[in-house]
């Protein structure tokens, strides 16, 4: 999460902060999963709050376990439940359950075309707590 907080990866473009970097990183490691509309969108959006906002308060996040289901009404519509570790200098390793829904794009196969956490349990706020 380096390449977002160090200046050294910014360039100001008609007065806009341009990460070519960070681009470069996301399409290598979310391009593949998400339909090429979509990546920037949950990037900007949602898609890096739990490890920028870990990376911040010094955490390690650590996928314990997840749970998918098709969804009965669509068929291109998936429900996710994760456990998540996270740990900060050494401290005892904390939990927390995230859910959300996750849509398939019906125009390009295999790819996201929409991503959203619906619950984190005060997972967020946790991870904000102290910085």
């Amino acid at each position: 999460m380096a390449l977002i907080h160090d200046p050294k990866y910014t360039t100001v473009i008609d007065g806009y902060g341009v990460n070519s970097e960070l681009g470069k990183y996301v399409q290598e490691v979310y391009g593949p999963y998400f339909t090429e509309l979509y990546v920037e969108t949950f990037l900007n959006t949602i898609g890096l709050s739990y490890p920028v906002n870990a990376y911040i308060s010094g955490h390690q996040l650590n996928l314990k376990n997840a749970v998918i289901e098709k969804s009965k009404e669509a068929s291109n519509r998936y429900t996710f439940s994760a456990t998540v570790g996270y740990q900060k200098d050494g401290e005892k390793e904390k939990s927390a359950e995230v859910s959300g829904v996750v849509l398939f794009s019906t125009k390009e196969k295999g790819k996201i075309g929409k991503f959203e956490y619906e619950d984190d349990n005060g997972f967020s706020e946790e991870l904000t707590a102290n910085e």
